[in-house]
């Protein structure tokens, strides 16, 4: 029985981007998936199913390594058909996969937990948007939630609210004259469910399956709602006031067909959004990597330039898990993004990455006011303990690989301090991090020391004497013995006097610069 009519306009295409790939999953497309789809059928043995070329059919109750379900595809394709949907349970699609490319029809996979129904409603409101037969309005109308909320109002004769999966309240009906309460005008007023009324909201019913659930008392006037589902996403909820206790089988069916079309438009909304978060992460990704990525307009122009904060876990005995982790990059995410809508940000190798817009005056202290903000809401909300580094500033994307590879020094020089729950710029510890680097370059020329170092060591050991320390005070402060006297404490005179039986005793040569240099390397890495 046919389930909807449409345009050609509609493709494999265009309803996979429309519903998302949490429920349908192509598996074969021996054609492409720019494959028209006029119609929806249903498989309903015995009867036969009807010869309308560019139709998706739906193989209820058929599992793909059915016989039912291969003898439907067979016929499906002598029918001209464009598509079968089955669910595989755990069951394996191999041979189904395999006599659909034989048969040139393209086989598709849907959620196990969607409801057949509520697909079918979803991929029929895809249809009838495209061709125009949408409910009353056509297609315009209807792709904004505010139409939809006004049309199922003046249809079920109370005031209608949708919300999403976060309690925000992203449309509401305006018609005048209907009953409401405080709630209502609360929540429209902080555009938000107010904190008293969340729990009613949170009723697991609404996410379970989209059935429409009466709710009654808790101070505000009756209610009807259902749950906006895609499968096993929960993308919110729609609710209208049923002041009268009036809403029949027949409102309710209006109500599901409702949450149906707003799933929709949620769904193109989210998928919207994923594409341009995933298309930033990846060109974000290229950048931090130094690749040179065709799609880095992602990241938006260049204009006064970026400058990128690295995030990691400052507890390295214990493992951040997925889910936390998840909530970490959310955070700094969100936080990000009220700083700077252009603001990406991407996880790379255990380490979080945040690119800002920023000028070369202000790299350090943007990058720093995010970093603190994050560091301590963190820790508050899910006491973990990170640590931040800021880079220096990229004029262009060019130079982002550059800036992040400062953001990972400065993380490295507060390892070394073992300092957590701290921000390091790497402009404030450049130096820092140059004799780090340095002290390990040098730890593989073990062999390459200072004359006499290690013998007058050992004389300050064994004799309480301090000709390293005065060695090392005197190189601190360029030669000038007065300013190293002060420092150690000593009558400049004493100061020269052990410079003097330094290179008697351990052959020490300070006026040779090179030997200078590295004695002073030596003990400079060694305090």
């Amino acid at each position: 029985m046919s389930r909807a009519e449409a345009s050609a306009s509609a493709t494999l295409t265009s309803l996979l981007d429309a519903v998302g790939d949490t429920l349908l999953t192509p598996l074969e497309a021996p054609f492409g998936l720019d494959v028209p789809v006029d119609e929806l059928e249903i498989l309903d043995p015995p009867h036969p199913i009807g010869a309308v070329p560019r139709t998706m059919l739906f193989a209820i109750g058929a599992g793909p390594d059915s016989p039912e379900a291969e003898a439907a595809l067979t016929v499906a394709a002598e029918a001209g058909y464009t598509a079968l949907v089955v669910k595989l349970h755990g069951k394996d699609p191999a041979g189904l996969r395999s006599l659909a490319r034989e048969q040139g029809i393209a086989l598709l996979a849907a959620d196990d937990e969607v409801n057949w129904r509520h697909l079918d409603g979803l991929l029929s409101a895809v249809l009838a948007t495209r061709s125009g037969h949408g409910p009353a309005g056509g297609d315009g109308e209807w792709d904004d939630l505010f139409d939809l909320a006004n049309a199922t109002a003046a249809q079920l004769h109370g005031a209608v609210a949708i919300m999403d999966d976060r309690y925000r309240i992203i449309a509401y009906s305006t018609i005048s004259g209907q009953p409401t309460d405080e709630a209502r005008r609360q929540g429209i007023l902080g555009r938000e469910v107010p904190q008293a009324f969340r729990a009613v909201h949170a009723d697991p019913r609404l996410r379970q399956r989209p059935c429409p659930v009466r709710f009654t008392g808790h101070g505000t006037l009756p209610r009807v709602a259902v749950g906006i589902l895609a499968g096993r996403v929960v993308l919110g909820s729609l609710w209208v006031i049923d002041a009268d206790d009036s809403l029949g089988p027949e409102g309710e069916r209006t109500l599901q067909d409702a949450a149906d079309l707003a799933a929709l438009r949620l769904l193109r909304h989210r998928n919207s959004r994923d594409l341009a978060r995933r298309a930033r992460e990846q060109a974000l990704r290229g950048a931090l990597l130094g690749e040179d990525l065709p799609h880095t307009g992602a990241l938006g122009s260049p204009g006064p330039g970026f400058v990128v904060a690295a995030f990691e876990h400052a507890e390295t005995e214990s493992d951040v898990s997925e889910p936390e982790m998840a909530h970490i990059i959310e955070l700094i995410t969100g936080y990000a993004q009220v700083q700077h809508f252009r603001a990406s940000t991407v996880q790379l190798d255990g380490v979080v990455y945040t690119l800002l817009p920023a000028d070369p005056s202000t790299a350090g202290a943007v990058g720093g006011a995010l970093a603190s903000s994050v560091l301590e809401r963190i820790r508050v909300m899910l006491g973990v303990r990170l640590r931040a580094g800021i880079g220096g500033h990229a004029a262009t994307l060019s130079a982002v690989q550059r800036s992040r590879q400062e953001a990972d020094t400065a993380l490295g020089v507060l390892a070394h301090r073992g300092q957590d729950h701290a921000v390091a710029d790497f402009q404030e510890v450049r130096a820092e991090s140059f004799f780090l680097r340095l002290r390990a370059d040098l730890d593989a020329f073990d062999e390459v020391r200072p004359v006499g170092l290690e013998a007058m060591r050992e004389h300050d050991a064994l004799n309480g004497t301090e000709y390293t320390s005065t060695v090392y005070a005197y190189l601190r402060c360029l030669g000038d013995s007065a300013r190293a006297a002060a420092e150690m404490y000593v009558h400049p005179n004493t100061l020269r006097y052990r410079i003097k039986r330094a290179g008697e005793l351990f052959g020490i040569d300070l006026k040779d610069p090179d030997e200078a240099l590295l004695l002073w390397l030596r003990l400079r890495l060694q305090h």
